[in-house]
């Protein structure tokens, strides 16, 4: 019986095992970067930057028959920076009072540095004279009076930048989105008022 005709044995194109090795070098590199990152982040372990409400106090909250309201409102705004390792800059700063979704003020800031494991506050003063109240705000006062609870909504973001060690930048926006409650008629804000930002 005749056997088949076999022809020569073709091996691997050198172009596949050329590409083949690169594959695996990038492979290498990008798990070994991987794992890199991974350790220095456990071993740095850095911190969410935050702000919060340190102090609020209502100093002036009057309320006449013709509608109109008198306000003044101190607020203090902490940023803090827990990383020991490196500071964080704070930008874009615009927080909004409210009462009941009317807009009293904006609280603003230029850019500004926190350094490592440091925190820095800010005093904003807010008066708004004889604002004139539509009759749903006007009911919301008189109810909030009658409860001596005054609430105030503020919300608003910042962003922060800060370097992580072999992460160049690392970019990220704080929320603040909280009520404030105040005692009247001494304006101290309660004990259950915690405002704090939330990252993203």
């Amino acid at each position: 019986m005749a056997k088949p005709a076999l022809g020569p044995e073709r091996g691997t194109n050198p172009v596949i095992w050329f590409a083949a090795i690169i594959l695996a070098i990038v492979a290498v590199a990008v798990i070994t970067i991987g794992l890199f990152v991974i350790i220095s982040y456990l071993v740095i372990h850095p911190t969410t930057p935050s702000i919060s409400v340190s102090y609020a106090n209502l100093d002036k909250f009057d309320y006449d028959q013709l509608g109109m309201l008198d306000v003044q409102v101190r607020v203090v705004v902490k940023a803090k920076n827990g990383n020991i390792k490196n500071h964080v800059r704070f930008y874009g700063l615009e927080l909004v009072l409210a009462l009941h979704g009317l807009q009293m003020a904006k609280l603003v800031n230029e850019p500004f540095d926190v350094k490592k494991n440091d925190s820095v506050e800010f005093l904003y003063v807010v008066k708004s004279n004889k604002i004139p109240l539509r009759s749903v705000y006007r009911d919301y006062v008189q109810s909030s009076l009658m409860k001596n609870l005054v609430s105030l909504e503020l919300k608003g973001t910042t962003k922060t930048r800060w370097k992580v060690w072999v992460v160049d930048s690392v970019k990220i926006t704080l929320h603040m989105d909280c009520d404030l409650h105040f005692v009247v008629p001494n304006g101290s804000l309660s004990t259950g008022s915690r405002c704090s930002s939330k990252s993203s």
